[in-house]
């Protein structure tokens, strides 16, 4: 099964968010088929440490909690993250989820992660929840340093991935607002991951939701400044769109969605479009009428319409066609 659209996508392409949500189910159902044999994985919670895990799991387990690097002088759960992995056969597909809120704010075990949960679950997955370093006041945190954290956590699924039950060349990027912005820039700015110890080969899709991808001219501008500063060579070095444009299309394939007037669709449209010119593959998922917020939090609601059928009929193919 192959859902990616014929290259080139025109601009403006747009994905459907109608007929999807069967296909989704084959593919889901596809990537638990497996030789269900072996002892069974109990555990479901707390602070873990990898270690060669069992090929069959009757029930889903998680959180439980990794420090995936040390950062001088902050806490640890900054940088930690949080694996649930759904029952099941074998390594299964991840999606590495990166909250969002300016910068500044956020965690993540916030931002509907229990819903965010049954979905990857439901598209049989592991959901991988990373927290970073924040820009908060007298922090001393500001760009690369949050950049540096999600490609550290990147890096450290890759390594340990398979010793925790995750396939990790079936890995997906998913990022809101300003996880958007750090999962594109890990996405398009290889030298991040490979810094870290990572594989940006490794990496099969990324879907940032609502977020403009060229710094120098993105609203938010006191979120901006308060991150990043306000210097053009590190807003461009944290552009992904500059990024393309010095180093080429990804290998990821992209899933961009967005919302809002006129202008900020064009904006995502236009990334969309580079992507492609360069030899990428990139779609654009057009979430209106939904607010900022509505993006991530209805992703996996009940019903939902909008959004979920497009981003799991992707994520679905993004697993059927692994990273090579």
């Amino acid at each position: 099964l192959n859902l990616w659209l014929p290259r080139p996508i025109k601009m403006a392409a747009m994905v459907s968010a109608r007929s999807r949500w069967p296909l989704v189910a084959v593919i889901a159902s596809l990537t638990l088929i497996g030789a269900c044999t072996g002892s069974v994985d109990s555990e479901s919670s707390g602070v873990g440490s990898p270690t060669t895990t069992s090929p069959c799991r009757t029930s889903a387990s998680g959180p439980v909690t990794y420090q995936y690097a040390e950062r001088q002088g902050t806490d640890p759960d900054r940088t930690s993250l949080d694996i649930y992995i759904p029952a099941g056969c074998g390594p299964v597909p991840v999606v590495v989820w990166v909250h969002g809120g300016g910068w500044r704010t956020g965690d993540k075990a916030a931002g509907q992660i229990e819903r965010k949960v049954a979905w990857v679950e439901s598209i049989g997955a592991a959901l991988a929840a990373v927290n970073y370093r924040l820009s908060t006041p007298d922090s001393g945190v500001m760009w690369p340093d949050h950049g540096a954290d999600v490609a550290a956590a990147v890096a450290f699924i890759q390594q340990e991935g398979a010793s925790l039950g995750l396939d990790t060349d079936r890995m997906v990027l998913l990022g809101h607002s300003a996880g958007a912005h750090l999962v594109s820039i890990v996405g398009t700015h290889p030298s991040l991951l490979t810094v870290a110890g990572g594989d940006p080969g490794q990496i099969a899709c990324v879907i940032p939701l609502d977020f403009s991808f060229d710094l120098q001219t993105a609203p938010a501008r006191a979120l901006i400044a308060n991150a990043f500063g306000i210097d053009p060579e590190v807003l461009e070095d944290a552009s992904s769109n500059i990024q393309i444009e010095r180093n080429g299309a990804p290998g990821a394939k992209f899933l961009v969605g967005t919302r809002g007037g006129r202008i900020r669709v064009a904006e995502a449209q236009i990334f969309v479009e580079l992507i492609n010119e360069r030899g990428g593959t990139a779609a654009l998922l057009d979430a209106n009428p939904y607010t900022h917020n509505e993006i991530s939090s209805q992703l996996g609601a009940p019903e939902e319409e909008i959004v979920t059928p497009v981003v799991s009929a992707f994520a679905a193919s993004c697993f059927a066609n692994p990273a090579p």
